[in-house]
């Protein structure tokens, strides 16, 4: 059996009684939009952390909506057989430039390879052909057959 004595009793008293730590004053109250410009700051700081490659945040913000993103290049996809494809290549000015070609495949006759044969067409009609090397061209995406129905 324990005892408690009086300086036990005493010492417990004294604790109780003793003040309470000093509370950290509270944070001012801040605006709805001090606030939002707040959190529109971390997020963009995550995407920049989550996308160190691409460091370039777009930020939109209006008074009915906030849109942050991360501008990244779209990822190339493979030919798939004759159609019509959104292409990125450098004009001999040197501008990049993403027309939509109908690529077909062509052997070289002379020497081992291929290039794309690279037609444009208007309302239909055949307007210019373009020899593209494969390195000179990154094919972005395959646009579907709807778009060669508009297009034919």
């Amino acid at each position: 059996m324990t005892q408690i004595t009086r300086r036990t009793m005493l010492g417990g008293i004294a604790a109780t009684a003793a003040p309470l730590p000093a509370v950290a004053a509270p944070a001012p109250v801040q605006s709805p939009e001090q606030r939002l410009e707040a959190a529109v700051s971390a997020v963009a700081d995550i995407l920049r952390e989550m996308n160190p490659d691409h460091a370039d945040v777009l930020i939109q913000q209006y008074s009915h909506y906030v849109f942050i993103g991360v501008k990244t290049p779209p990822k190339p996809v493979e030919w798939s057989g004759p159609g019509f494809y959104e292409v990125e290549w450098k004009r001999q000015n040197g501008k990049l430039c993403r027309p939509i070609f109908w690529l077909e495949r062509a052997e070289y006759k002379t020497v081992p390879g291929y290039y794309y044969r690279a037609e444009t067409r208007w309302k239909g009609r055949l307007e210019t052909t373009v020899k593209l090397k494969p390195e000179a061209i990154r094919i972005i995406c395959k646009k579907d057959d709807a778009y060669a129905v508009m297009h034919s």
